[in-house]
């Protein structure tokens, strides 16, 4: 068979084989022209090779994952109504930068690394979502995401936020007004690594903002820069230091800017403005550095008024500087009246001779974080061990607020001193009241593992262990069939605890896409958060990974697969030959089956099978799938057996029992039993149990869509076999030879089609007993872990992500046509890829715990519900601020409930939605004019209302936007109950 694609020049022959009586023979089905044309994006075709060859060549053949090229775009529609799209991102890692609680404690500005989200701080609600960083799949080729470094509130707008970034890039933010900024100006080094603002005593409403730049590992400048935006703006150098090593750059100023403070690795400097400048060119700080007894991690400083008898021995200085340094190895450093002591010990620059310093000491790592009380008779420090720690000055003694869900990574005293705010690192922020240290408000991104944008404190001391620099695996993550919004991912304890060890995620995290807020957390395995999890030789103690999990078809059982071995740390002292005897003997795999039900905040253990696959020893679980019309899940063990787990009736002594509410209890087992070990491709009569020689086999199951046939992959590296599985008898119908080649990925059934992810992707006509078409694969560097599949079955179409360096490169494809329907590359890595089941698309999590979601637009079943406003492309709803709030004269009803991230920012925008009958935002006063003028009357609309029409249904039934406009407006028409 032959066909001519006219839409593209570049046409390939795609080899399709036919299974015949004769396994060997191969018979090419599509064919192209050989010509040396040039394709839809300008590049140069080739001639085309078989797959075999291409193979045997290590090339690529065209017009198939050779497209996986970074940004490059394939049949893709421009204009948002049809064709295959991808979202801008959203979510993201918060970074290792203070919170920011806004003049009047009412919002709490959080800073990601792609973008800032605002927060109502009595709520928890998320009001809005400022981009700054963002990278999506239409940036320029080679482009690397910059992170941001530091983020200050302006001392002369409440309403304006500057943001650093590492290339160097300053942006203005107004915050209240929500609209994308672009860079103010650029710093003359073209990097930044801390910011701080101060006031300019020379003008009002003017500030200055110091900058710490680093173009070498070895050197820092602070640089000072006169605010502006869209100029070139004036700048003067006010220190350098040189220092061999590495560590971190930190700058703090007093509220005044009368005096800085800061640290280059282990050389702490300090000083304050010399005289009274009338122009950035005057501005001069007399400044003094000497080195700490350890590589500095936090600092704070603190301005007091000395007591009468204390201003004797210090003329001119009317207030002493107090600064509190964190140090790499736990110690906690206080300099009292620290300027006064430089002062007097030598030159400025540097002081040779040591001052005198108070130590405390408890963290057994870095000290993340540490700050001063409002009084300054506390201060408060947070490290890895997830304890709040506070301090009594004078006495030493400490309290602690232990138990917390993560490492500590930021603190910050709220202006009144009522309430602590804790940035974790599991990406989750807090406010705590300080008079009983319980929270006041919440906040939760996607907690999965990410990559670290900086070097994380821990490691800026050597230890034992190594933190890595990728996600090593794919990261399990799963769509209930009847929530289709939430998003259910397997996290860890915060992100040491999760990258240090074995990739540890033995926590399972419910993430609302819609409101995007963090559901619950609930453990699946065994969890140590806040014991001591390092082994006494300094290695950390896994936790049981995660491999797998499964929701069944009606979405009311859960099914897992938890796996722990010994780590090689473990089983040093043990001789190399019995090691992996011992590990294999010790291993301990557990398949649960967990019980969802609606409304229930977490989910009931029904079943645990200890070792569902074993021989000598327990076997690990390769994979793990669901019937999608039945409450069935298929295992598959390294046993080389496939087994069917279906439920029944508990009993007791032939009694049915019951629980609470009077339903028949369940529990789970095997209830069928089929062996695929023959498929190694080892020689007959090979031991495969034997320790001695332990073989590695892969495997992969796969139910059909109408759950009748079960595809089951299983076999030896280099060699293995598809078996096609008669789910009703359990007996194996056909077998699959050459479906699959080198590292197995993934098997997934679509239509009449089963795919298969290995070394190349082969799309196999099951009922046509034909190869549709192969594709290899590129040798491209990259984790070969992380490549993914998956099916739509609303659509018909299936997914395929490849990493490719720091990045993913992620192809749309119909089974029936080698040529994809859409080609992107994502800035970040992809480490999860599922679709929601019942419901069009796909939704991919990447290594910044940034979601993308992948949609028709011509399709109304899409997941367009949980995709960005902008991408929706539908009017423009830019509004505005209260004008109470811009001009700070009162408090706001409501911020601009018009966001990036879509309608359900209006939903979480405040408390009430302050609306008034001719549709335009005014100010309260302006509107109780309008109200005297026109007899109109002001409405106020409660939250739970506008809940009952957003959320009335799930994504896939919702209505149209039309019809929740009218809804709203009917609420808006009706009179008060007072006035009916």
């Amino acid at each position: 068979m032959a066909g001519n694609k006219a839409s593209r020049a570049r046409e390939d022959k795609v080899k399709k084989r036919k299974r015949d009586a004769n396994e060997n023979e191969t018979t090419s089905k599509r064919y192209r022209k050989q010509t040396r044309d040039t394709d839809a994006n300008g590049n140069e075709a080739r001639t085309p090779h078989r797959l075999d060859q291409e193979k045997a060549n290590h090339e690529t053949p065209v017009g198939a994952l050779s497209c996986f090229r970074p940004q490059e775009i394939i049949r893709q529609s421009d204009d948002g109504e049809a064709g295959w799209r991808v979202s801008k991102p959203m979510g993201g890692r918060m970074l290792d930068i203070d919170p920011i609680l806004t003049q009047n404690e009412q919002y709490l500005i959080l800073t990601y690394n792609t973008s800032l989200q605002i927060y109502n701080a009595s709520d928890s609600l998320l009001v809005r979502r400022i981009p700054i960083t963002t990278l999506d799949t239409s940036a320029s080729k080679g482009s690397t995401p910059a992170h941001i470094v530091g983020t200050r509130l302006s001392k002369s707008n409440p309403h304006i936020v500057w943001v650093a970034c590492s290339d160097g890039n300053i942006y203005c933010v107004n915050w209240s007004h929500g609209d994308i900024p672009s860079p103010a100006f650029k710093t003359t080094s073209c990097t930044a690594k801390a910011l701080a603002v101060v006031p300019a005593a020379y003008a009002d409403n003017k500030e200055i903002l110091l900058v710490a730049e680093s173009d070498k590992p070895s050197r820092m400048e602070v640089v000072a820069y006169q605010s502006c935006v869209g100029s070139t703006p004036k700048s003067k150098g006010l220190l350098t230091l040189n220092k061999s090593g590495y560590g971190l750059r930190i700058l703090e100023t007093s509220e005044d800017g009368q005096v800085i403070v800061g640290a280059f690795q282990d050389r702490l400097f300090l000083g304050t403005v010399s005289r009274n400048s009338e122009s950035l060119d005057q501005l001069q700080y007399e400044i003094f550095s000497f080195d700490s007894p350890d590589v500095i991690t936090s600092i704070d400083l603190r301005l007091h008024a000395r007591s009468s008898g204390d201003r004797k021995g210090h003329m001119g200085m009317e207030k002493a500087v107090d600064v509190i340094v964190g140090g790499a190895r736990g110690g906690i450093y206080v300099y009292h009246d620290a300027l006064s002591h430089v002062k007097a010990a030598g030159n400025p620059q540097f002081v040779k001779a040591g001052i005198e310093v108070q130590k405390y000491h408890w963290h057994r790592k870095a000290v993340h974080a540490v700050k001063w009380s409002i009084d300054g008779n506390y201060f408060i420090s947070g490290g890895s061990e997830n304890v709040l720690v506070i301090w009594q000055v004078d006495t030493g003694k400490k309290d602690f607020l232990p138990h917390l869900s993560g490492s500590i990574e930021n603190i910050v005293v709220s202006p009144s001193g009522s309430s602590y705010i804790l940035h974790l690192d599991d990406n989750s922020a807090m406010i705590l009241s300080t008079a009983e240290m319980k929270p006041t408000a919440y906040i939760a991104g996607i907690q999965s593992a990410a990559i670290d944008v900086s070097e994380p404190k821990d490691m800026l001391v050597r230890r034992v262990w190594i933190v890595p620099e990728h996600v090593r695996r794919p990261i399990p993550a799963a769509i209930r069939p009847s929530e289709p919004s939430k998003l259910h991912v397997c996290v860890g304890n915060g992100r040491q605890a999760t990258l240090s060890g074995n990739l540890s995620a033995p926590l399972l995290q419910t993430f609302d896409l819609e409101s995007f807020t963090s559901i619950s957390k609930q453990a699946l395995a065994r969890t140590q958060p806040t014991d001591v999890n390092l082994s006494n030789k300094g290695h950390p103690i896994d936790e049981p990974l995660v491999t797998n999990i499964e929701f069944s078809g009606d979405g009311r059982w859960l099914a897992t697969v938890d796996d722990w071995k010994p780590s090689p740390s473990d089983v040093e002292n043990i001789s190399a030959d019995l090691r992996d005897q011992f590990i294999r003997e010790r291993h301990e795999v557990y398949l649960k089956f967990w019980e969802v039900r609606d409304g229930a905040e977490s989910m009931e253990l029904v079943s645990r099978i200890n070792a569902p696959h074993s021989t000598t020893c327990s076997e690990s679980v390769l994979d793990l799938a669901s019937d999608p019309t039945s409450n069935c899940f298929a295992t598959i063990g390294s046993d080389g057996i496939v087994r069917l787990w279906r439920p029944r009736p508990r009993q007791h002594n032939g009694i049915a029992m019951k629980d609470a509410k009077g339903q028949d209890t369940m529990s789970w087992g095997c209830t069928q039993v089929i062996g695929v070990g023959d498929g190694t491709g080892i020689d007959n009569g090979a031991d495969l149990i034997n320790p001695t020689r332990h073989i590695e086999v892969q495997g992969r199951v796969a139910f059909s869509e109408d759950g009748s046939t079960l595809f089951a992959a299983f076999g030896a590296v280099d060699s293995g076999v598809v078996y096609v599985i008669d789910v009703a008898s359990a007996q194996i119908v056909k077998t699959l030879e050459e479906l699959w080649d080198g590292n197995l990925r993934s098997i997934r059934a679509l239509r009449s089609f089963v795919i298969v992810l290995s070394s190349d992707l082969r799309v196999y006509d099951v009922v046509g007993d034909e190869l549709q078409y192969g594709i290899v694969v590129p040798k491209l560097y990259g984790i070969t872990e992380l490549h993914q599949l998956a099916v739509d079955h609303t659509s018909g179409h299936f997914a395929v992500t490849l990493p490719i360096g720091g990045v993913s490169s992620l192809g749309i494809f119909d089974p029936d046509d080698p040529e994809p329907l859409l080609v992107r590359s994502t800035p970040h890595r992809i480490v999860s890829l599922v679709s929601a089941p019942g419901t069009s698309g796909f939704i991919a999590l990447d290594d910044a715990a940034q979601v993308w979601v992948i949609a028709e637009g011509s399709d109304p079943s899409s997941l367009a519900t949980v995709q960005p406003l902008q991408d929706l492309q539908l009017a423009d709803v830019s509004g505005s601020v209260n004008t109470d709030m811009v001009t700070g004269e009162g408090p706001t009803d409501a911020m601009d409930v018009a966001s990036e991230d879509g309608m359900d920012d209006a939903r979480e925008a405040g408390d009430d939605v302050d609306m008034d009958g001719g549709g335009e935002d005014e100010d309260d006063e302006d509107d109780e004019d309008d109200d005297d003028d026109s007899g109109a009357y002001n409405r106020v609309i409660s939250q739970h209302c506008l809940t009952e029409i957003f959320d009335a249904s799930p994504a896939f039934a919702a209505p149209s936007i039309e019809d929740m406009f009218y809804k709203v407006t009917e609420l808006l028409v009706t009179k008060p109950l007072a006035e009916q």
